[in-house]
């Protein structure tokens, strides 16, 4: 199979990275365009799948872009999204009715699970959305929860230090109550192991979360692969299809033909 090829005709840098790196994780190709005439030229230049166009852009806005985009003879196919961050929902339903539109509409900021929805209803896009987006929270979530545990393990790191700072300053110190010294040194002592404790604890957590955000990203991978896979052998029995539909088309022109002869032949004997 071919890999999606989407072209992104966005201004802001930073929004394109965004829109780049979602969508290379499910295996689509990226080129981007900052302004209206470098999209139009690479449209013309290359073969896209899909465009994704910014309404907010220098010189002309998305609406006159995607007007000229769709009716243009050779671009009009090409599938095309618009992009807005000013945009109301109004303004969308507005251009909605219009004669030349875009094929789908996107308010930004969007997420990784509204844009892979719009793009695979209009190119066709096989990977199970729902599965794949929801493998991707897990993760987001799975590596909140370690960054917490990380942070948790060093304070504790801190306060183990701080108690034997405190341990030293005790032991070193000839003006106290030795009663009360024993006191502080046993629940200090005791305060450390409990601290060693918890943060033995959050480390094997911390190691258990890691692996399971291992084992989620090969299972991306893995739907991926075979998502490709799928549709690589659907664009092949497509493919013998259309050559199967072609030689029959060729059978039926021959006999056509044929026939044609012989009724030919038999007027052509009657009228003798």
């Amino acid at each position: 199979m071919t890999e999606k090829k989407i072209l992104i005709i966005e201004s802001s840098e930073t929004f394109s990275d965004y829109i780049i790196e979602m969508l290379k994780r499910v295996g689509f190709k990226t080129v981007v365009a900052p302004d209206a005439d470098e999209g139009i030229e690479a449209a013309r230049r290359e073969g896209f799948d899909l465009i994704l166009l910014s309404v907010e852009l220098p010189k002309e806005n998305g609406y006159i872009i995607c007007k000229k985009f769709k009716e243009d003879n050779e671009l009009k196919k090409i599938p095309l999204i618009l992009m807005s961050s000013e945009a109301k929902k109004s303004d969308f339903e507005q251009h909605k009715k219009l004669k030349v539109r875009a094929d789908d509409y996107l308010k930004k900021p969007f997420v990784k699970r509204e844009l892979i929805a719009s793009i695979s209803n209009l190119i066709g896009c096989e990977i199970p959305i729902e599965i794949y987006c929801t493998l991707e929270e897990k993760v987001e979530t799975l590596i909140k929860e370690k960054d917490i545990l990380e942070k948790d393990s060093k304070n504790k790191e801190k306060l183990i230090f701080e108690l034997r700072e405190r341990l030293n300053k005790a032991s070193g110190s000839s003006n106290v109550d030795v009663e009360k010294l024993q006191k502080e040194l046993v629940e200090t002592r005791r305060e450390m192991e409990e601290v060693k404790k918890e943060n033995m604890q959050l480390t094997q957590k911390n190691g258990t979360l890691s692996e399971k955000i291992d084992e989620i990203n090969k299972e991306k991978k893995e739907l991926i692969k075979s998502s490709i896979a799928d549709f690589a052998d659907r664009d092949k029995r497509e493919g013998d299809l259309k050559k199967r539909l072609t030689h029959l088309e060729k059978e039926l022109h021959e006999q056509r033909h044929q026939i044609k002869k012989v009724l030919e032949n038999a007027i052509s004997s009657i009228k003798e």
